[in-house]
């Protein structure tokens, strides 16, 4: 940073950053700390710090804490961050402190993360390698940094596979998961007393032992609002609910009714009270109904009126998490814009999407008290689904909170591995392809 603020040719050549750009109200103060500016280094306002930032890639802002948001790209210093689920929480750790005349409103203290991903399920390969060859249930969440090593023939309309091996360091994964205050996922299937595994087909249940690998990866509470809910008829989503109940995760989008399957799973984070519901579009013959098991029906007026209702029981932060739109698609259906405008309109903070297999656009909402903040498509996650390469690819998004409002977004790109194990992949390396699908998915949602 010091070299980069007195302009030296050979950092700038190394980290391309050819200007820095400092909120003025802190100029002086790095002065004193990092002597004369070169005259690569300019002074404007917050504001005007993020849109330069914005305008040029060349480009390194300075800002205050307390003024960081979602829209900016908070970095490491020294290998230390203050937003994420491995943040600092003593600022003692910080190396870049000036002492300024305004005092901060920032503290780690007030900050918590949750981290969500997309699609599991239990079945196929994951089952194979985890009971049948006796990996265990931990085995599927086991693994850390993948690269691609190659493709394979063939997936469907002959589509090119990859092929992901684990480099590690084991554990990884569910450090990003369990690191989180709160995880989330959406539980793609029923886990029943009975049972049975199958290879192939779109008829799942799960072992209900391998739940047990959800909770030991850190996930606090899933979503059974799906299409494939009642894959073991409506016993099969009660037992479901109670194996998940036994061993302490949280659910929502699924009941004895529909009335059951509308109420929300109640998590706490950041000494904040945290409501999530579920709610599924897809496949009618799965829905809850008065007098049946099933799917929490995506009703809009039912699920804002569910929004504002949880807003009333002392919700702090409603997430919700639809599962809609099209398969197979990056691009999303005009009912999912307006949906999801509907869901933030009611109150909602987050809404987290699936069903597509892929991942799809993000969405920041304006509003007083910070953005709300929409991921249309988390893709699969744990899904041993060979259709083509980015059904076997996806994104882990971490959030950050200060208190009530969103300050960070960060979305670390996952593969599956041998269709038995997810890896996280380098978003600079071979994560790469996921991250320019969402960001070319998000040209018409997101001005980031």
């Amino acid at each position: 940073m010091t070299a980069l603020w007195a302009g030296s040719a050979k950092v700038v050549a190394a980290t391309g950053y050819r200007s820095l750009v400092v909120a003025s109200q802190d100029a002086d103060l790095l002065a004193r700390g990092f002597g004369p500016p070169s005259s690569t280094v300019h002074s404007l306002s917050s504001a005007a710090v993020k849109a330069s930032v914005t305008a040029s890639s060349s480009t390194l802002g300075l800002l205050p804490a307390e003024d960081v948001t979602p829209d900016v790209r908070a970095l490491a210093v020294d290998g230390v961050s203050l937003f994420g689920s491995e943040r600092a929480k003593d600022l003692a750790h910080w190396h870049l402190m000036v002492r300024s005349a305004t005092p901060s409103s920032f503290s780690p203290s007030t900050e918590w993360t949750l981290a969500a991903g997309g699609d599991v399920n239990l079945s196929r390969e994951v089952y194979v390698k985890a009971v049948s060859r006796h990996y265990g249930p931990d085995y599927p969440w086991s693994a850390g940094y993948a690269v691609i090593s190659g493709h394979e023939c063939c997936g469907m309309n002959n589509a090119q596979l990859v092929v992901a091996r684990n480099t590690g360091p084991n554990g990884a994964l569910r450090a990003r998961l369990a690191d989180a205050d709160l995880a989330l996922v959406n539980l793609e299937g029923p886990a029943p007393d009975r049972y049975a595994n199958s290879l192939t087909g779109v008829v799942f249940s799960f072992d209900p032992a391998l739940l047990v690998g959800l909770r030991d990866a850190g996930i606090d509470a899933v979503t059974l609002a799906n299409n494939h809910i009642r894959n073991a008829g409506a016993a099969g989503v009660l037992q479901t609910c109670g194996h998940l109940d036994a061993i302490g995760i949280a659910h929502t989008g699924a009941g004895a009714n529909a009335t059951a399957a509308r109420q929300p799973a109640w998590l706490e984070a950041g000494g904040l009270r945290v409501a999530v519901l579920g709610y599924s579009a897809i496949g009618p013959a799965n829905w809850a109904t008065a007098e049946a098991a099933g799917a929490a029906p995506l009703n809009l007026p039912q699920a804002t009126a569910d929004i504002r209702a949880a807003r009333a029981a002392g919700a702090d932060i409603v997430i919700v998490m639809p599962h809609w739109g099209r398969e197979f698609k990056y691009s999303i259906t005009a009912s999912q814009e307006s949906e999801a405008a509907a869901f933030v309109a009611a109150g909602a903070d987050l809404v987290l999407g699936s069903h597509s297999h892929w991942v799809g656009p993000i969405q920041a909402i304006d509003r007083p008290g910070g953005p709300a903040f929409i991921d249309y498509e988390l893709g699969n996650l744990l899904f041993n689904m060979n259709y083509d390469a980015a059904a076997q690819e996806g994104v882990i998004v971490t959030l950050t909170f200060s208190g009530k409002r969103l300050v960070q977004v960060d979305l670390a790109p996952t593969v599956m591995i041998a269709g038995a194990r997810v890896g996280l992949l380098d978003p600079a390396g071979d994560g790469a392809a996921v991250l320019d699908a969402i960001r070319r998915a998000s040209r018409r949602t997101l001005d980031w």
